[in-house]
């Protein structure tokens, strides 16, 4: 139980004295030796700045600096949750309001990720001052759930078409989505005036690639087909990731996987032979055990020479003829499309 109480303790941000890991929420966690931060709550808390270099600290915070901010906040309250150790203090002149960072994002104080990284509690949080009007019942136009009748803190509205109306949870998750590169209104998609209005009301825009442009990277390698000759002897003086389009040195593909491959010649097969399979693929499949062992990549052309004479020779024997001629009709892979591409 003590192992586990200080196990807790350590995965705890020492300055919001969460556990959370949530990098939507909470940015990054920061983790050396015995200290663990968030990022959101190193850059919005009160008095700390980043005096190292890239390669110093947690994001360019020194960890003496760290260890300071905890202690000079140590008995100032949070106006949230009343527990001590609040960070964030709201930048409005003669407010003393301190809180948590996560407890300011649930009580709807707003933080500014650019500039200073200025925080403002539930009282002095800026506020949208577009004159527009609603014709009806308005839907956001991201989740098309209805809004509230006029601008708060959880409805918004586009500054430049009037038109688009979003819930503060919507359009932050579409900035998450989209990023800097691609983050504009949804309706009219102006950026000129619309970044600096979603930065202003506490927006998070982060400066990366969009989602579908990493997600379409990660589902690339899926996609590239397959160029390894997996025999146990590659007989091929290009090596195992050279072929030819044909020939001996021709690479085939499993026909029931495309995970693996080998070399006609490296395998003793026939320019005649149209399909292949791996060792695993063939043993749960049609072919039987002999079968497997006269197709697999690593028999070599000796043995089949001596058995049933050279492929080379001859073309292939009549044991591959019976096999590919059952399994000629369902042993082609398809690939499916990506889901992810777009035209």
């Amino acid at each position: 139980m003590k192992r586990k109480a200080r196990k807790s303790r350590e995965d705890e941000c020492v300055l919001c004295r969460r556990a959370h890991s949530d990098p939507d929420v909470y940015g990054q966690t920061c983790r050396e030796d015995s200290l663990c931060a968030h990022e959101f709550c190193l850059y919005f808390a009160e008095g700390l700045y980043q005096r190292g270099t890239d390669e110093d600290g947690f994001c360019r915070f020194l960890p003496g600096d760290i260890r300071q901010a905890v202690k000079r906040t140590a008995r100032k309250t949070c106006c949230v949750c009343g527990k001590m150790g609040a960070t964030v203090a709201c930048r409005q002149k003669r407010c003393a309001r301190k809180f948590h960072f996560p407890c300011g994002s649930e009580r709807g104080c707003i933080s500014q990720f650019f500039g200073e990284y200025r925080s403002f509690c539930w009282e002095h949080r800026p506020e949208q001052r577009v004159e527009t009007h609603q014709d009806g019942d308005t839907t956001c136009i991201i989740c098309m759930e209805p809004v509230e009748d006029r601008t708060s803190y959880s409805t918004m509205v586009c500054p430049v078409c009037k038109h688009a109306w979003f819930h503060r949870g919507c359009i932050q998750e579409h900035a998450l989505h989209s990023a800097l590169k691609h983050f504009a209104c949804p309706l009219c998609k102006d950026r000129e005036k619309f970044l600096p209005e979603m930065w202003h009301m506490g927006i998070r825009i982060p400066d990366r690639r969009a989602a579908w442009e990493e997600e379409e990277e990660t589902f690339e390698e899926l996609y590239e087909t397959y160029s390894h000759c997996d025999a146990r002897q590659c007989l091929y003086q290009g090596g195992r990731e050279q072929s030819e389009e044909e020939g001996p040195w021709q690479l085939l593909l499993c026909s029931s996987c495309a995970a693996s491959g080998t070399h006609r010649r490296c395998s003793a097969m026939g320019h005649t032979t149209g399909l292949w399979e791996c060792d695993g693929c063939a043993g749960r499949s049609t072919a039987s055990s002999a079968q497997s062992e006269l197709v697999c990549p690593g028999t070599s052309q000796a043995a089949l020479a001596s058995s049933q004479g050279s492929p080379d020779a001859g073309g292939s024997s009549s044991v591959l003829s019976r096999r590919d001629r059952r399994a000629g009709h369902s042993r082609f892979l398809h690939r499916p499309l990506n889901p992810y591409s777009r035209p």
